[in-house]
């Protein structure tokens, strides 16, 4: 009996630094140039370019990245002369032992909820939709990638997914990147 017990106990530090955390986002953290074009369903392509802001908060219980873009006048070709805030809120739920995105912006009044699955080495993300809230009803399931290529790139692809469509080959629905500026 005195070696069970033993055994259980040489076996929880492994168990509790194994379970993820928002540390497992750092390299999310700094402050990032973003180019991210949108494809609508129909028409041209939308490119916005923003900064990103990451960083840990709520006692480091959540990541969250706030990006700022500043659009062109309409008068000088911009969509529609304003400019547009929004945030992702990330964070570990244990409850569901997954992690979550919340997602709000400052031009649409809806938000989404979304989980966020990494591969083995955290430098692949995959991010599903769990629900949207305030929304019309005619989007979308969106599936997208987000890929750490280096310490100082990341590149997500946002696809449209409908039908049963295999989401790897649904159409894409943006395409994100990031440039650190600094840590």
């Amino acid at each position: 009996m005195t070696s069970k017990v033993l055994w259980l106990v040489l076996l929880m530090p492994a168990v509790v630094s194994a379970q993820p955390a928002v540390t497992w986002l750092s390299p999310l953290i700094g402050v990032w140039a973003t180019t991210d074009t949108y494809h609508p369903v129909s028409g041209a392509p939308i490119v916005e370019s923003a900064t990103r802001t990451c960083r840990s908060v709520m006692h480091d219980s959540y990541l969250e990245c706030e990006t700022v873009v500043a659009r062109a006048p309409a008068s000088d070709g911009g969509p529609n002369g304003a400019g547009r805030t929004y945030r992702f809120l990330i964070n570990y739920n244990r409850t569901t032992s997954r992690f979550e995105m919340l997602s709000i912006w400052s031009n649409v009044p809806h938000k989404a909820v979304q989980t966020m699955a990494p591969n083995r080495g955290r430098d692949r993300w995959i991010i599903e939709d769990l629900a949207v809230i305030g929304d019309d009803g005619s989007s979308n399931e969106h599936w997208s990638e987000l890929v750490i290529e280096s310490a100082d790139r990341i590149v997500w692809t946002g696809r449209r997914v409908t039908g049963g469509v295999d989401p790897t080959t649904a159409p894409i629905s943006f395409h994100e990147t990031w440039t650190r500026r600094s840590r």
